[in-house]
């Protein structure tokens, strides 16, 4: 049972450094590019939000958003109430968006080359039970 823990842990390791060279040329990392693909998915948030989402404390969204926002990817707004913050993804960062999801296609194709639709969802399964099972611990 714990090899499958292990691959999972590596299989994470070899896709984050992967992926990081894959977004090299757009100067921006893979937290970065993972809070641009949350705010295209679901659309404006606070941090709270995505500290939630994430499993992270909210402090440590925050020079995340704040350099996507210093380059202009993002806005980060004031809300109802003047100390939370709603992020949302600005024209330039809907640009980027789509601009590093056409390059990387080719790059997640290669790595779903070989494995059948059916053995996709099987995995998908099994990692979001993982994943319930997990938070009902938490």
């Amino acid at each position: 049972m714990y090899p499958f823990f292990s691959t999972v842990a590596f299989t994470h390791r070899v896709y984050n450094n992967q992926l990081q060279e894959e977004l090299l040329p757009f100067g921006i990392s893979v937290t970065q590019w993972a809070l641009i693909r949350y705010l295209k998915d679901n659309g404006p948030a606070t941090f709270s939000d995505v500290a939630d989402y994430w499993q992270v404390e909210k402090p440590a969204i925050t020079p995340i958003a704040q350099k996507l926002a210093a380059r202009e990817m993002i806005s980060i707004l004031s809300g109802a109430d003047k100390r939370q913050k709603i992020m949302c993804l600005s024209e330039k960062g809907e640009a980027l968006h789509k601009t590093i999801m056409e390059a990387t296609d080719p790059f997640l194709e290669e790595l779903m080359e070989g494995i059948s639709q059916e053995d996709r969802d099987a995995a998908a399964t099994v990692l979001e039970k993982l994943i319930m099972n997990l938070k009902r611990r938490g």
